[in-house]
């Protein structure tokens, strides 16, 4: 299997699971904030994207050797750098999101409401930075067929 296409397989998992972090979220706070079953919600939501912000750091690594792949094919840089600055930037806020949510969970911050709506605020905006990422990377593939097998012959 070519490297490049492997970045496209891995994608998903950040994708779905800042998501999925983001459904527990609500979920906690629309049902049942002050139950251990809201809690235990919320710390999945935790636990969710502590994993999704381990796959989007994979993802965009193999997205970077993908970056190299296609530019070495002659795919001008300019086409890449939307969606090339959108994965690097949300791959890094993910990570640090994530890395939050276990320091509000370790110190039990985020059982209190105002480190809770921290948590789920932060899950929010990264969901939005994934599915915009998400977007320009679609573009590359599908409208521009960018190393896509066939494609780039």
């Amino acid at each position: 299997m070519p490297i490049e296409h492997i970045h496209p397989m891995l994608v998903h998992f950040p994708i779905v699971l800042a998501l999925l972090a983001l459904a527990f979220d609500l979920w906690w706070f629309a049902f049942g904030r002050n139950d251990s079953q809201g809690l235990i919600r919320l710390q999945t939501g935790t636990v969710v994207m502590t994993l999704g912000g381990i796959a989007a750091v994979v993802a965009f690594v193999f997205g970077d050797m993908a970056y190299d792949i296609a530019v070495g094919k002659g795919v001008a840089t300019a086409v890449l750098e939307t969606h090339e600055g959108w994965g690097t930037t949300t791959a890094i806020v993910f990570a640090a999101v994530a890395a939050v949510r276990l320091v509000l969970w370790r110190t039990g911050i985020d059982r209190q409401p105002a480190g809770a709506l921290v948590a789920i605020a932060a899950t929010a905006v990264v969901a939005v930075m994934v599915v915009v990422t998400a977007y320009f990377g679609g573009h590359l593939v599908y409208d521009l067929g960018i190393n896509v097998t066939g494609a780039m012959k």
